[in-house]
């Protein structure tokens, strides 16, 4: 069974490289948001999720929000970087769109 942590997180507005658009990162969301996280601490490690729970309104650029994502490909890749504390870059592409912080796993 793959895991799962609780993240806040920061968009970037769209002129210093955000999303242009809102995205809805709610349970009931129509297609589940799926990205990967790139952890920063120097060894540009990434680790795919899929967003399951957040806010009932939309996410737009610019805004702080709380999520909980589900580790994609865990037990074949290892998700231990993302402990308590750890802060990351939410990645687009190659394209960090967000930045934030593991607050629960």
């Amino acid at each position: 069974m793959a895991g799962f942590a609780e993240l806040i997180l920061e968009f970037l507005p769209t002129d210093l490289g955000g999303r242009r658009s809102p995205i809805s990162l709610s349970a009931d969301a129509v297609s589940r948001y799926r990205r990967h996280l790139r952890v920063i601490d120097g060894d540009e490690l990434t680790l795919g999720v899929e967003f399951v729970d957040g806010p009932d309104e939309p996410v737009y650029p610019g805004m702080k929000t709380h999520a909980t994502v589900r580790f994609r490909y865990e037990p074949g890749v290892c998700y231990d970087a993302l402990i308590v504390g750890a802060r990351f870059e939410l990645l687009e592409g190659a394209r960090a769109v967000a930045v934030g912080e593991v607050t629960r796993r």
